[in-house]
């Protein structure tokens, strides 16, 4: 079977240039591609070009090494994968990364190296969409295989949706490669896909100007600066430029003034009027310049000056539509109502559609009438969508400035145009603001039978309405804190519905007056509204402990467990209880023993023997119970359980056993239990001077 074997494709190398660096890192390449270390040579040709972005013997160089490298990973290690990458890479070189002169010379090596990738890939069943070669780009520049990648971009331009994003990619894989003018052809390219992005448009002015291409930098920067306001990056790379003209040209008057422009935009006021003084003794008819000065003077809110800037403009060219515009600002701005409504005026006749001079006139209004005259003024002397958008512009502003009353006022005169629930919204947040809960609410229910489809509308409603029952249960609370329980009670119970908050507040405020059934009675309805609550549940049980209704106590604390097993306070509070419960019972039983009412007694500690058998107290008296009933057996038997559990506080047991055995005439195991108990550190009293005496007389029975 004939085997496939991938060509190499090679061009020879042109004479190197002579850069100290650049001859060291090119001729280790053409050594390592010689002695066919192929991954040598592409670090150090890359390396090469570096330093020469340009030299055409070091691009060469690194194709030569990416076509050997990857045929030797076709046809050796059958790694197609690596293979393609090297391909791919070597395109790069070819097509993209050179100028279109050096391009021409590899043209002829480009289709069969082609024809190598495409083999590659087939054998690797690559998906050859654009969007597939597009994500495997972003792949092989994530692992910094930056050629491949930007190849790989290069063959997903066929989707336009990927285009812009292509041309951008490949662009800054140029500029990390050191090739800048490819990098900036890129970036023009995408640019032009999408002149909207000012991101972008930042990265291409800023390569422009590191390239001396200044007037094409200046213009981006300029469209930069109509879409984002007062970029400081795009600013400082203006004064920079502008300043490195003026240097060579110190009496142009143009540039002089639009530097003075930048620096103001910067807010270098003082150093700006410095350059616009200058321009004008360049050029004393440059009326923008003056312009430039009245803004200025009205950026620093020095309004009269700002006047004097603007008539001198007027005075030459009284039409001028920027002069008469900014002059009626300044004179609003003095709180010249009347002036300034003319001034607008003039600018209206110059200029129709002029929506600064509009909005000026209606801001005048504002000053100077109240707002019932201002709605009014509105719809006299504007329609249609004008006067909601006025008037709503207005509420809001009121709005933002907590003139509470007034923005009402203009809400409810805008409801009927509201088309949306936007309005009938704001309305119910201002009357909530303004303590008219009830108005809020019903401004919402309205609003969601009119807007049902507006989710914002229940959301607000949730708000107001959370809003609401906290400012009671805040209310309440300030009672409870100053220990005036009947009225937090009472603030409490106000809240309808009940909420697990206002039954707790109940609850609490009983407890601090000491009644306990009540505040059980209210704990009880918060864990009905809340069941899964563990807290309420223990403060239930240790109520109900507190009260010594203690099986009570227990029901509750185990519930307060059940649903969370780590309430300490719980725990601990239960098993005081248990204790004190195992403590009673034992007492109640030896009281049963101590009367002889050994029936009962016995019942007793059987009992409390079943909850713990190990109770040394309960084997104890039970096996007192069976010696005093003569059921020796079953009394040794229980003595015997509680030596091994304690022998230390219960040694009077070993003579009771030895007494019991010697009953039953097993003197063997009597004389055992005699002689433990005279070993003893029990005291040397009657039954030990017995125990002696008895254990003599048993000696015959126990040879």
């Amino acid at each position: 079977m004939k085997k496939s074997v991938i060509a190499i494709i090679c061009t020879l190398a042109l004479i190197q240039p002579a850069f100290a660096d650049f001859k060291e890192h090119f001729d280790l390449g053409q050594q390592y591609l010689s002695n066919y270390q192929y991954s040598g040579a592409v670090t150090e040709f890359k390396n090469a070009l570096r330093i020469n972005y340009l030299d055409n013997s070091a691009r060469i160089g690194l194709i030569n090494s990416y076509l050997a490298r990857g045929a030797y990973y076709a046809n050796n290690e059958k790694n197609w994968q690596k293979a393609a990458d090297d391909y791919r890479s070597a395109l790069f070189y070819m097509i993209y990364y050179p100028t279109a002169n050096q391009a021409k010379s590899s043209s002829q090596g480009i289709s069969p190296v082609t024809n190598n990738l495409n083999r590659c890939l087939s054998v690797l069943k690559f998906n050859t969409s654009p969007q597939s070669r597009f994500e495997t780009a972003k792949q092989l520049r994530a692992e910094g295989n930056f050629a491949a990648a930007a190849y790989e971009f290069s063959q997903s331009l066929g989707d336009k949706e990927l285009i812009k994003d292509s041309y951008e990619q490949i662009g800054d894989i140029m500029k990390l490669l050191g090739n800048a003018p490819k990098a900036a052809e890129y970036y023009r390219r995408a640019v032009s896909v999408s002149p909207t992005d000012i991101p972008l448009r930042l990265t291409y002015a800023k390569l422009l100007d590191k390239l001396d291409q200044e007037e094409a930098a200046v213009e981006e920067y300029n469209y930069i600066l109509t879409r984002s306001i007062d970029n400081k990056d795009v600013l400082y790379s203006l004064e920079r430029i502008y300043k490195k003209k003026l240097e060579a040209d110190p009496s142009d008057s143009d540039l002089t003034s639009n530097l003075g422009a930048i620096l103001q935009k910067q807010g270098k006021l003082d150093e700006a009027l410095a350059y616009y003084k200058k321009a004008e003794q360049l050029d004393p008819s440059n009326i923008n310049t003056r312009i430039n000065v009245g803004t200025l003077y009205q950026q620093k809110e020095d309004y009269k000056t700002a006047i004097v800037a603007y008539d001198s403009v007027l005075i030459l060219y009284p039409d001028n539509l920027n002069a008469n515009i900014y002059k009626a600002q300044c004179l609003s701005a003095l709180g010249n109502g009347k002036e300034a409504q003319e001034a607008y005026k003039k600018v209206l006749a110059l200029d129709p559609s002029n929506t600064e001079a509009q909005n000026g006139i209606f801001e005048n209004a504002k000053k100077a009438m109240s707002v019932n005259e201002y709605i009014d003024y509105v719809k006299k002397n504007t329609s249609g969508q004008n006067v909601v958008n006025l008037l709503y512009s207005y509420g809001l502003d009121l709005h933002k400035e907590n003139k509470l009353d007034d923005a009402i006022t203009i809400y409810n005169e805008l409801l009927k145009s509201d088309t949306t629930g936007e309005i009938y919204i704001n309305l119910a947040i201002a009357q909530n603001q303004k303590g008219n809960y009830n108005n809020a609410i019903n401004t919402l229910n309205a609003a969601n039978s009119k807007f049902p489809n507006n989710s914002q509308i229940l959301t607000t409603k949730e708000s107001i309405e959370q809003e609401a029952l906290n400012n009671k249960l805040a209310k309440a609370g300030e009672f409870l804190d100053n220990k005036d329980y009947k009225k937090a009670i009472t603030e409490y119970l106000k809240i309808q519905p009940a909420t697990v908050e206002s039954m707790l507040g109940v609850a609490s405020a009983y407890q601090n007056m000491e009644d306990i059934p009540n505040a059980i009675e209210y704990y009880k309805k918060a864990l009905a509204l809340k069941p899964t609550d563990s807290e309420i549940a223990y403060y239930i049980g240790a109520l109900y402990a507190d009260d010594e209704r203690y099986a009570d106590a227990e029901s509750y604390l185990n519930k307060a467990l059940t649903l969370n097993k780590n309430n300490a306070k719980a725990f601990e509070l239960l098993t005081q209880i248990q204790e004190q419960n195992k403590a009673t019972a034992l007492n109640d039983a030896i009281a049963l023993y101590d009367g002889q009412k050994y029936d009962e007694a016995l019942t007793a500690f059987n009992k409390i023997l079943e909850a713990d058998k190990n109770n040394v107290y309960g084997l104890y008296y039970r096996g007192m119970i069976y010696d005093a009933q003569k059921k020796l057996t079953d009394a040794i038997t229980d003595f015997k359980k509680v030596l091994e559990l304690n022998a230390n506080d219960f040694l009077i047991l070993n003579y009771m056993i030895a007494a019991d055995y010697d009953t039953l005439e097993n003197y063997k195991e009597a004389y055992k239990y005699y002689e433990v108990y005279i070993n003893s550190t029990a005291p040397d009293d009657e039954y030990k001077q017995y125990a002696k005496t008895r254990m003599e007389e048993l000696k015959p029975y126990v040879k």
